[in-house]
């Protein structure tokens, strides 16, 4: 399969391009192959050592989970439509505690509003 013979380069360069692949594969092995199938072939071993870009997101709820386990009073919360991502929100307890005992508390009331007919 071509995707194991250039599974190393692509791991180590994400730059790797399909031109490049069929240049090296036709010097190092003298296999002529097209540019679709250099492409195919890099795809196919991104996806090995990435997984799904599609996927990623599902680990989101996990990991809030575990941030809400691991920091009693901290908020985390993920929101997911059907198997699509929708929202997260994340807040850790010293972050909230930092902004509620930074904050000074003010209160005005401004005139345009008050004013009637």
């Amino acid at each position: 399969m071509l995707g194991c013979l250039i599974e190393g380069k692509v791991r180590l360069s994400d730059g790797y391009t399909p031109l490049e692949i069929l240049k090296d594969l036709q010097l190092e092995m003298g296999m002529k192959v097209s540019n679709m199938q250099c492409w195919r072939a890099r795809e196919y071993v991104r996806v090995l050592t990435n997984g799904r870009p599609e996927d990623h997101h599902k680990l989101l709820p996990w990991m809030c989970a575990t941030i809400v386990r691991a920091n009693p009073d901290s908020r985390a919360f993920c929101e997911l439509e059907g198997s699509r991502f929708r929202r997260l929100f994340i807040a850790y307890d010293a972050s909230l505690n930092g902004f509620i005992l930074g904050c000074r508390k003010i209160l005005f009331v401004d005139g345009t509003h008050l004013s009637g007919p």
